[in-house]
This record gives structure tokens, C-alpha cells and sequence, in this order.
């Protein structure tokens, strides 16, 4: 019987996104700590042109030459420990094959889809379920690791490999430590971004997977999809920067009560309150003006835009904000009863000076800064405001008629869950937007909720796909007329 251990590792990836750079990465690391390791790649075009795996196979001390193992040059189905895929139809493509073992096999893929040409060339929709895949990958491996790689390399200005390889040291699977993965990055641009993509992935999957739970007694985690947990997680997230920690938690009991009263192991019905949650978390940070102050002096912010610019040590950035406010965005972020009365008087709220009146603030003065902090500030009375109270009574409205359709009708909540999104931005696009919402709403929902026909998800989905396509009220109002 042998008296060493091997790990073995799978990377699956399209051409030119450094599965092959990915490989050598490894079989570095694996090198500089005197462990004996082979790899070996095999090209196909199993989707599309370019897809090549690559097969590692590292054991867990060194060997003299003359007692060197004999290790295999291609994966074995249900032997693999490691399977890394850039993109979610290639981590389906290694389970269809059976290479993923639910006994042993750590399964970690990109949620990303570069889409092949069958799908591409369908006459409708030929995507491939991505829900549908995320569950078996979820299901057929012992531990499951999905994140948007594809997205996160973009952001660092790197290719998937070096995520990849960050999500692969993250997951803990690998017999040394993190920093031998980042002493293999050359000290030049590119090294020193894809060593950035590495940090950033490496902490996600820290956080996601090791810190990250929701602990709420009827979300049952082992029926929701890695992917929908990361949205709870991100929305929770989310509506703690936009408020504070127990706005998260109203978050999160509104997500409750939506799980409680599905069947959570019914996929095209946990696809819908998928979408209901991401919905739920844009719409409960809305964007009035002290969320726009508030992203716009972010630290994030102004690295982001170093970034992109390029700027040199030498050279002196300045950003230029535009705030137009309104007598209804100010009316809106003051409390209800000061709202409402600046709304009534509009003829003499009017004259104020910055009223409808373009002000530009450069965010990277004293001044400019000052300004914006100020008007931030105010989310600390948004609790009290008009449009908090407003929005909240809406949600609730929304979230109930949810609950009467979910078992209803599966078209139907589909429509509604996708109501919100007519809710965007500011000023003159949020006006419009609550208008046709409004007339969608009395049109369509209130009165069918009890008696839902089978037409009625489709004329709803119809309605909302007007109502985005068109700036202008008249082809909404002429639809909701002629499908009454």
C-alpha cells in the first residue's frame, strides 16, 4: 500500500482565459515546497471552440528519482478532489461527466455565462438553465463555491485565472499557504492586478463561505441555491450601508415571510423568489439624494475612478457633480409633515435659489465634500421622511399581493415580481416611473388577485415590457384600455 497522499485538480476553461497560466501557478507553488507534481492539458471543443481542461496531480511529499509515483495523465469519473471552472456550462460540462464526486469533490465555478453558439443561435431563448445547474452543482459536490470570477477580474483588470486562483486558495483545499500562491506574481502591472483579483477573490469566498450565514429559524439554507443565498446576503448587506443594521433586519424578515409561504423544493418557484429578493433589496435602497451624496464620497468611489483615468502621481484629479434637485426629490428626504407641506406650496418653495437649478460640486474639494457629507447625512432622519413612508407602505403592499399569487398563479408572480423595476432612479425618471407602476398596479393587480386567469400573467409581463421600452405614458394607457 502506498505510504503518500495525492490531490488531484481539475481546471475546465474557454482559450485565452489562462487556464494553462492557471496551471503553471499551481504546479509552481507545488514546486517550491519540494512536493512532487505532475500536469498535464487535453484541448477540446466539447462547447465551444477553445475549451481545454487541464488535469493536476500533486502528491504530499517529494520523492527521490528512483521511488518517483506513477501518477495519471488524465482525470478519473468520481476521483477528482478539485474541479475549478471558469464559467457555469463549463463546471455542468464536468458534472455531466461525471468528474465530481458528492462523497469528496470541492466543486468551485464562476456564476458568469459566455453563452455557445447553439444558444446563441436558438429562435427564441435558448439559454441553458442556469437555476437548474446551480442546484446540481450544489447537489453533487461535497463543497460548493460559486462566485462571479469573470466580474471581479474585470474590476481588477486581470484575467479569470488569477480570481481563480484566489477562490482555489480560499476554499482552503491546497497543501500550503496563501502566501506561497502570492509570492508567483511578477512584480509588473500585470502581476500586480492579477495579485489584486487573487486578494479580492480569496477574501470573498472567506467571507461568503466561512462568515456568512443567515440565521433566520424558516429560511431553510439547504434548499436555496448557493446563488440565491449570495443575493440575501448582498441585500442584507446592502440595506445595512443604505440605513443602518436593523433596516438589514427588516430586510431579511420581509425575505422571511416570502420562504415561509413557498414550497422551497419547487424550482420554478424558488427562481421567482429569487428574483422577488433581488427586487426587494434595490427597491429598499432607493436612490434620494442622501443615497446619491452618500455613494458619490465613498473612498471606493475615487479609486474606481483613479483607476479607470489612469492618473499619474503627477497629474491633478477633479470631479465634477452635477445635483439638479427638485421641489419633490427635497420634499422627499425631509419628515413627512415639512414634505408635504413644501409639495403643497410649490409656487413659493419655487424661488429658493438651487431649486430645478443644476449645481456643480467637485466631490474632491473641502467644500465640495463638505456639501456632499451634509446631504448624506440626512439619511439619519430618513426613518421619519415622506418617502421612507411612502416606499415602505408600498413594499408591504407589494410583498402581500405576493403572497396571495405565489400559490396561485407561477406566470403571474413572475409579473409582479417584476414590478418593481419601473421604480428607478430619480427626479423626473422616479416620477414617470411611479405613474406607470400606479396605473399597472390598479389596472392589473388589485382587482385580479382573488380570480387569477391564465391570460393575466402574460398581459401583466406585456405591460411592464411597454412601460420600460417607452419613456411616454400613452402606449401604457392605450394597452391597459384595450385589456381591461
Amino acid at each position: 500500500m502506498s505510504d503518500y497522499k495525492t490531490i488531484s485538480i481539475l481546471i475546465t476553461a474557454l482559450g485565452g482565459e489562462g487556464g494553462g497560466t492557471l496551471m503553471n501557478w499551481i504546479l509552481e507553488c507545488a514546486r517550491s515546497q519540494k512536493l512532487f507534481v505532475q500536469g498535464t492539458s487535453v484541448p477540446g471543443v466539447a462547447q465551444r471552440t477553445g475549451s481545454t481542461s487541464y488535469y493536476i496531480e500533486i502528491c504530499d511529499k517529494n520523492f527521490d528519482n528512483k521511488k518517483e509515483p506513477v501518477l495519471s495523465l488524465f482525470p478519473k469519473p468520481g476521483r477528482v478532489d478539485i474541479v475549478i471552472a471558469s464559467e457555469l456550462l463549463e463546471a455542468a460540462r464536468v458534472l455531466e461527466r461525471g468528474y465530481v464526486n458528492p462523497d469528496s469533490t470541492t466543486l468551485i465555478t464562476s456564476s458568469s455565462r459566455i453563452f455557445t453558439n447553439l444558444e446563441k443561435s436558438h429562435l427564441s431563448d435558448g439559454r441553458f438553465d442556469q437555476e437548474k445547474i446551480l442546484n446540481t452543482c450544489k447537489k453533487m459536490s461535497k463543497n460548493f463555491i460559486c462566485l462571479d470570477l469573470n466580474t471581479m477580474a474585470s474590476d481588477h483588470s486581470t484575467i479569470v485565472s488569477a480570481t481563480m486562483f484566489g477562490a482555489l486558495a480560499g476554499s482552503g483545499v491546497l497543501p500550503w499557504k496563501k502566501s506561497i500562491c502570492e509570492n508567483i506574481f511578477q512584480d509588473n502591472i500585470f502581476g500586480k492586478n492579477s495579485l489584486s483579483g487573487f486578494n479580492f477573490a480569496y477574501e470573498q469566498v472567506k467571507v461568503t463561505y466561512k462568515n456568512s450565514t443567515i440565521n433566520k429559524n424558516n429560511i431553510n439554507n439547504e434548499s436555496l441555491s448557493t446563488e440565491f443565498l449570495n443575493i440575501i446576503n448582498i441585500g442584507k448587506e446592502r440595506c445595512a450601508d443604505f440605513q443602518n443594521s436593523k433596516y438589514s433586519e427588516v430586510f431579511l424578515s420581509r425575505v422571511e415571510r416570502i420562504l415561509s409561504i413557498i414550497n422551497q423544493e419547487d424550482p420554478e418557484v424558488l427562481a421567482v423568489a429569487e428574483n422577488i429578493v433581488r427586487r426587494l433589496a434595490l427597491w429598499m435602497t432607493y436612490e434620494d439624494i442622501p443615497r446619491v451624496a452618500q455613494l458619490k464620497i465613498k473612498p471606493d468611489r475615487f479609486k474606481k475612478i483613479k483607476k479607470e483615468v489612469n492618473i499619474k502621481s503627477n497629474q491633478i484629479l477633479l470631479i465634477q457633480d452635477i445635483f439638479k434637485p427638485g421641489i419633490n426629490e427635497i420634499a422627499a428626504m425631509l419628515p413627512a409633515r415639512i414634505g408635504k407641506w413644501f409639495i403643497k406650496n410649490k409656487k413659493i418653495i419655487s424661488h429658493l435659489p438651487f431649486i430645478g437649478k443644476g449645481m456643480k460640486i467637485n466631490s474632491l474639494t473641502i467644500s465640495g465634500f463638505i456639501i456632499l457629507k451634509f446631504l448624506s447625512s440626512f439619511r439619519f432622519i430618513r426613518p421619519v421622511s415622506l418617502r421612507y413612508n411612502e416606499e415602505q407602505k408600498n413594499i408591504d403592499i407589494w410583498i402581500n399581493n405576493l403572497i396571495l399569487s405565489l400559490n396561485k398563479s407561477i406566470s403571474f408572480s413572475e409579473g409582479l415580481a417584476d414590478m418593481p423595476q419601473l421604480l428607478k432612479g430619480y427626479g423626473d425618471t422616479w416620477d414617470r416611473g411611479i405613474k406607470k407602476y400606479n396605473k399597472i398596479n390598479d389596472a392589473l393587480i388589485k382587482n385580479k388577485l382573488n380570480h387569477i386567469e391564465e391570460k393575466d400573467g402574460a398581459v401583466l409581463k406585456e405591460a411592464i415590457l411597454i412601460s420600460m421600452n417607452d419613456v411616454e405614458i400613452e402606449k401604457l394607457d392605450i394597452f391597459l384600455q384595450n385589456n381591461l
